[in-house]
């Protein structure tokens, strides 16, 4: 972003404290944190829970900050700082309407993905295939928030096409301003799930928020979603706007046929509607249904089918999502440990079921947050279907861990099921009794932290 400080001040509603002259100085960009603030840029006091951003005027005024947004029911510094601030009302409600102030302003096409699984996958799947026919900015890292959104609309160079946001929630209502501020052109819902059911209730109420979606939705604009989610199915049949359902099912305007495997190297499949056969160098089922997300977007904005699989192609992957590592002992690990719910938990234990050339196959699960009053349930659920789809170990740490242990215990026969009680023991065990036949899938909540193992095993740790 670069605008004047007027032009700032106008579009969030504030008042500019400063000389005549001030006003036409150019920011150039914002920041909401002095640690990373960068010369010219706008900074932007955030008030939290267990911090306050107007603290740290003094660290932005030396990082070079051009100005800063100051909320009205603080007082004035004294003296007042050596460059202009903006009063405003709610410094966050203002980062906010600067957001969707530059994002009228550039005229961009917005592409927003959100889902209880699969929709950062997706995000970096639509930013993959559209960066091979527009210029293409998206979220970066967890910037998915009421934060993190405004800024990454922010950061968009003035030359973008297409900006694909990610849309990340907890409670009912956040989808709804995530929405409102970036006016989406294409709404994507990768599925609906488990994840947040503490906070939301049932699925029920997970498939209502998630189709917050539509509040900023253009009039014109179009929804890509999981066809063969019937809570989607039965909320949209009343939708005037275009929505396309994708999928596995034969309800769908577009079905995924002819699914196969390329070992370790990805997948390939068909859609109905072209019969044209894609590749991706990811693995998983449930990956051909979030490219097939990304390919409906391509196709909706013009793309040919070749310009489509060039974007599939060149896709890469943050860390954790199915990342495949190789241990000393020559043990595959396949790390999948950045989130984790009982929807996303079976769909890379089938992926594991499914690979070929290992004579062992072992899971280290970890707890799943957020589940609400039925987490037990889950976890053991997760459990007894490891044993059921031919999983040899069964490890789990963490205090959940155990309800999947227990689980799997429940129709365990000759499989081993261990609760671990920390990543060294874990790592131990994994270096001594693991080998170039096994494949070990580790997957948990962020929160479980099951990441430190895979490092521990990966450094083959002598110690132990």
């Amino acid at each position: 972003m670069q605008k004047t400080l007027k032009a700032i001040a106008r579009a969030v509603g504030g008042t500019l404290l400063g000389g005549v002259s001030d006003k036409l100085m150019l920011a150039s960009g914002v920041s909401t944190d002095t640690r990373s603030l960068c010369p010219n840029q706008l900074y932007v006091p955030i008030v939290g829970d267990r911090f306050d951003g107007h603290d740290f005027l003094p660290n932005a005024v030396e990082k070079g900050a051009v100005g800063a947004l100051w909320q009205k029911d603080h007082p004035l510094p004294s003296p007042l700082p050596p460059v202009p601030l903006i009063r405003v009302e709610n410094t966050l409600t203002a980062l906010q309407q600067l957001a969707a102030s530059w994002r009228q302003e550039i005229g961009v096409k917005v592409v927003a993905v959100t889902g209880s699984n699969g929709k950062t996958t997706t995000k970096e799947l639509l930013g993959s295939v559209l960066s091979v026919k527009f210029r293409v900015h998206q979220t970066q890292g967890n910037y998915n928030n009421h934060i993190g959104l405004p800024l990454t609309l922010l950061s968009m160079p003035e030359n973008t096409e297409v900006v694909v946001l990610e849309m990340g929630m907890n409670h009912a209502g956040e989808i709804a301003l995530l929405s409102t501020i970036a006016q989406p052109d294409i709404a994507v819902i990768t599925n609906i799930g488990e994840a947040h059911i503490e906070h939301l209730g049932s699925r029920q109420g997970i498939a209502d928020a998630k189709l917050e979606i539509r509040e900023g939705l253009a009039k014109q604009g179009i929804l890509v979603v999981d066809g063969d989610e019937p809570l989607l199915r039965e909320r949209l049949s009343q939708e005037k706007r275009r929505w396309i359902g994708v999928g596995w099912q034969d309800k769908n305007d577009d079905i995924l046929q002819s699914f196969s495997t390329e070992g370790l190297e990805g997948i390939s499949f068909t859609t109905s509607l072209s019969n044209r056969r894609f590749t991706l160098p990811m693995m998983g089922k449930h990956n051909a249904s979030n490219a097939l997300l990304a390919i409906t977007v391509g196709r909706s904005m013009g793309m040919t089918e070749e310009e489509i699989q060039q974007g599939l192609t060149q896709v890469r992957m943050t860390g954790m999502r199915l990342e495949r590592r190789t241990a000393s002992n020559g043990m595959l690990i396949i790390n999948d440990a950045y989130n984790a719910s009982p929807t996303s938990m079976r769909a890379t234990i089938d992926l594991l079921s499914s690979l070929e050339g290992f004579s062992e196959k072992w899971v280290l699960l970890g707890d799943m947050l957020e589940m609400g009053h039925d987490e037990e349930a889950y976890h053991r659920d997760i459990g007894r279907f490891a044993i059921e789809k031919g999983i040899s170990r069964v490890y789990a740490m963490g205090e959940r861990g155990r309800w999947i242990v227990e689980g799997a215990k429940e129709v365990a026969t000759q499989e081993k099921v261990v609760h671990l009680q920390n990543a060294e023991e874990a790592a131990r065990i994994f270096l001594q009794e693991g080998n170039q036949k096994v494949a070990l899938l580790v997957k948990a909540s962020r929160g479980a932290r099951l990441e430190t193992v895979v490092e521990h095993v990966l450094k083959g740790a002598k110690t132990f």
